[in-house]
């Protein structure tokens, strides 16, 4: 390499050579040139840069250049990653590098041969790329002296895309693991977390190190992108589309049913040879043989769910079209990051609106997402205070791997994970009670061992069962017979959905005739008499939360930079200014929580542009005290209809009493009762009744969203916000 600076004079020669012999490079990016002394110096690190940035390759430049100067033993390297893909992606990038400096690499997931991890296991290679799943299948099946020998050199753990595990139960079982490692690596391992969008870094740097947080290293290139906000009919889709006939495009839908329709409108009517789809429900071999081709043309069109947001390499794309934008900037920050790779360019991303009448989400939420990701606000992660479902399989799986072991050192052992380090001895004690209730553990003579009831429920055929804390997904699919239609979000189905109920899904209106809760699975027929009054809050599935709909009642009220709008189409930025002076209009503040109060018709609308989960919860906290039906919650408002006495000073009575509202158990116990059939995991019905509400109190609702717009807005009472009906 060529480059003065400082830090990339930290590189040995022999590598420096590599990369500017074998790979092309001249200097180090921005992100390698910070990242490196402090990878260097065995610091854990969170390292937050755009998707495509090189980020992974400032935080393998110096592992590998330590691993080859310094002659470590393998295994050196775990590699930890949320999907198979994306470690069969990484598994091509790394032997590159491998086979330059004679090295060696594993994958481990479920589509591997039992010959290469039985070979693994008989002589450990420096790298391994794991999933949590099969990191836990190896600390349950093998020996002692079999993991001291696989983990006793390990110096690096990796956790890519480390935002997509924090707040998950896959990303506790992770964090449980990675202490877990430590009981048997001969020295102090550094452990490096990767991701484009981390809203709020210091805590997940104390998930990376809780006794000394990893150090931040983010991007500071701060790269600007480009943007047009466009009409999303068919007609107009297809005649933008057709001016990049020559270029990359990758388009992002909402649904499976989306992603396939778009493929054949473009195909038949640009006349395009290139073009592919990618969603999960496509078999494995053909998603992976059209990221190959697609990866490999100069030119062409490949449409896709959520599934290609994360890292997975397609090469360099052109443009990142989004036919309706995402229900999150985490999500949006990592589409437009596939676009424009090559350093010196912008991203560029055309998101499509919905162009139905009267139907304005769309627009607002572009709107919402581009003045958010341009001021730099991302989502915050939230982490469960005390995972009491994930703890009781933590608990289990500690015990099998040791046969038996002392309450104590149980205890202690887990409470090292900054995951479970907020749970105290008695926390730890009510959990070992209800297991031993159960028949899942025994105690005697100081120790305890697995139950008769652990061998029934998860041996013989079960027990692979029982490596896989989580369900699928938090998100339910919905079925016409056989087909896929698309997927709906558990809290929209769980909360508000019902046999015989009607919704919008892919603009078509769908019946449900069955809801099967055990495999998250919604039955649907065609409701072709359907009119009116449907939740149009939903768009393929998606819920909107805190943050971006409190930027969009500050986008009513008139509270946003005009100069990106130019880039919206002359609809989109007269519908935003007729909406701004509708909310005029109607009497919408800083400040206040209007709330629209009809005592003829027995209507109430609290519009705390909150999000959807927490309207949820403030309707569910209606329901305790007064006789209400007919919930319409959206994300902008909780609205419901009421039989007997309410006025307006029982709702502002309630709604100051909120707080001490959630020290009532009674909230609680309406919560368990309303969401019985919620499956978080398959974990959460072992807890006792308490414990299980509270975990779906966290994954269904949004408590803390809605103390804090309660705590900063005083309710005003206005006329009338009809509008606010059509977004």
């Amino acid at each position: 390499m060529t480059g003065n600076d400082s830090n990339s004079q930290l590189l040995s020669n022999r590598l420096s050579r590599f990369l500017y012999n074998k790979l092309d490079w001249i200097d180090l990016n921005p992100i390698q040139k910070n990242a490196l002394p402090i990878i260097k110096e065995r610091n854990d690190t969170l390292v937050i840069a755009p998707t495509a940035s090189g980020k992974t390759e400032a935080v393998l430049l110096p592992i590998f250049d330590d691993i080859i100067t310094n002659n470590l033993e393998p295994l050196s390297v775990i590699y930890v990653s949320p999907l198979k893909a994306l470690i069969n992606d990484m598994n091509e990038r790394i032997e590159k590098w491998c086979d330059y400096f004679n090295l060696e690499v594993t994958k481990w997931h479920g589509d591997v041969t039992p010959t290469k991890k039985h070979a693994f296991l008989k002589n450990p290679t420096d790298f391994l790329l794991i999933t949590p799943e099969s990191l836990e299948v190896i600390f349950m099946n093998k020996s002692f002296d079999e993991k001291t020998r696989i983990f006793k050199n390990v110096k690096y753990i990796i956790v890519d895309e480390i935002h997509y595990f924090v707040e998950s139960d896959r990303g506790t079982q992770l964090n449980s693991l990675l202490n877990r490692i430590r009981h048997f690596s001969q020295h102090p391992f550094t452990t490096v977390g990767l991701s484009a969008t981390v809203g709020n870094p210091e805590l997940v740097s104390k998930w990376l190190n809780p006794e000394k947080p990893a150090e931040i290293v983010e991007d500071p290139s701060k790269r600007d992108f480009q943007y047009k906000v466009l009409c999303g009919s068919e007609i107009n889709i297809c005649k933008v589309l057709s001016k990049y006939r020559n270029k990359k495009i990758l388009i992002f839908v909402h649904s499976r049913k989306d992603a396939e329709r778009y493929y054949h409108i473009l195909k038949r009517t640009l006349k395009l040879k290139n073009i592919y789809v990618h969603h999960s429900s496509i078999d494995k071999e053909r998603r992976e043989e059209n990221e190959e081709k697609f990866k490999d043309f100069d030119d062409g069109f490949m449409i896709s769910t959520s599934t290609l947001e994360l890292g997975i390499d397609i090469g360099n794309i052109d443009i990142v079209v989004q036919i309706h934008p995402p229900h999150n900037v985490s999500s949006f920050l990592q589409r437009i990051g596939r676009s424009r790779r090559k350093q010196g360019y912008d991203p560029r991303t055309i998101i499509f609106y919905d162009n139905e009448k009267f139907t304005y989400a769309d627009i607002l939420i572009s709107l919402a997402e581009i003045s958010l990701t341009k001021k730099g606000h991302i989502e915050n992660i939230e982490i469960p205070e005390k995972p009491k479902d994930i703890y009781f399989h933590q608990i289990l799986s500690t015990i099998f791997e040791n046969g038996r072991i002392k309450q104590k050192d149980l205890f202690n052992n887990l409470k090292d994970s900054f995951v479970f380090s907020k749970m105290d001895k008695d926390d730890f004690k009510a959990v070992i009670e209800t297991m031993e209730d159960k028949g899942f553990v025994d105690y005697r003579d100081g120790y305890l061992s697995l139950g008769y009831n652990f061998e029934k429920k998860y041996g013989k055929r079960n027990f692979l069962d029982f490596y896989t804390v989580f369900c699928p997904n938090y998100e339910f699919k919905v079925k016409e017979g056989v087909k896929n239609i698309g997927g709906l979000d558990s809290a929209f189905v769980i909360l508000f959905l019902k046999q015989g109920e009607s919704f919008i899904l892919g603009g078509l209106p769908w019946k449900v005739t069955e809801i099967d809760h055990k495999r998250f699975v919604v039955k649907v027929k065609k409701d072709e008499q359907k009119k009116g009054d449907v939740p149009n809050w939903i768009s393929e599935g998606g819920v909107l939360d805190y943050l971006i709909t409190r930027k969009i009642y500050q986008i009513l009220l008139g509270e946003y930079d005009k100069e990106i709008l130019q880039y919206f189409d002359n609809y989109a930025q007269k519908t935003v200014s007729e909406l701004v002076e509708s909310a005029r209009g109607a009497g919408f503040k800083k400040g206040i929580i209007p709330v629209e109060f009809s005592s003829k018709e027995h209507k109430v609308y609290i519009y705390t542009f909150a999000g959807m989960k927490a309207n949820a919860l403030l309707s569910t906290i209606f329901s305790l005290y007064y006789d209400i039906h007919s919930i319409k919650d959206t994300a902008y408002y909780s609205s419901f209809k009421y039989n007997g006495q309410l006025n307006f000073e029982n709702i502002i009575t309630t709604t100051n009493s909120i707080e001490s509202i959630f020290k009532d158990p009674e909230i609680y116990n309406l919560i368990h009762e309303k969401t019985g059939k919620f499956i978080k995991n398959k974990f959460i019905y072992q807890l006792p009744y308490e414990d299980q509400a509270m975990l779906k109190m966290e994954i269904l609702y949004d408590k803390e969203g809605l103390l804090r717009v309660l705590d900063e807005n005083s309710l005003v009472l206005i006329d009338s916000a009809a509008f606010m009906r059509s977004i």
